[in-house]
């Protein structure tokens, strides 16, 4: 089944990417959802994983990020109201969130789209998946 996003569900005015880190230092990760935001709005999520959530057994021993990953919607919606309302912002929200939640959860810097400079996202794929 595919669900199509509407673009204006895309039109952000900055956004991050968080994932996963099943381990503390590895350097595989297994992205989990687009936070981004409009200026006056709340925060947006675009999500990269099953509604349903995953079997983080696999993944992690840890309760605390297998209770995480069985429902990420539930966790994240939670917690960005929760930092949203304590420093009633939505962008300084979701940087606390970003700053407080560093451990398991590998999030790219906060970027800002309408800057002159800024560019649109970009993905870099494994070597192995580059066509030649």
């Amino acid at each position: 089944m595919s669900h199509v996003i509407d673009p204006q569900e895309l039109d952000l005015d900055a956004y991050t990417l968080c994932s996963f880190v099943p381990s503390l230092g590895e350097k595989r990760a297994v992205p989990l959802v687009l936070i981004g935001y409009r200026e006056g709005e709340q925060p947006k999520l675009v999500w990269l994983v099953p509604k349903g959530g995953m079997d983080a057994g696999a993944l992690t021993a840890d309760p605390y990020y297998q209770k995480l990953l069985r429902d990420p919607h539930a966790y994240f919606t939670r917690k960005l109201n929760k930092y949203v309302e304590e420093y009633g912002c939505v962008r300084r929200g979701i940087e606390a969130f970003i700053a407080c939640h560093q451990q398991h959860l590998a999030f790219t810097p906060l970027r800002d789209l309408h800057r002159a400079d800024a560019h649109p996202m970009e993905v870099e794929l494994p070597r192995e998946m580059v066509a030649i």
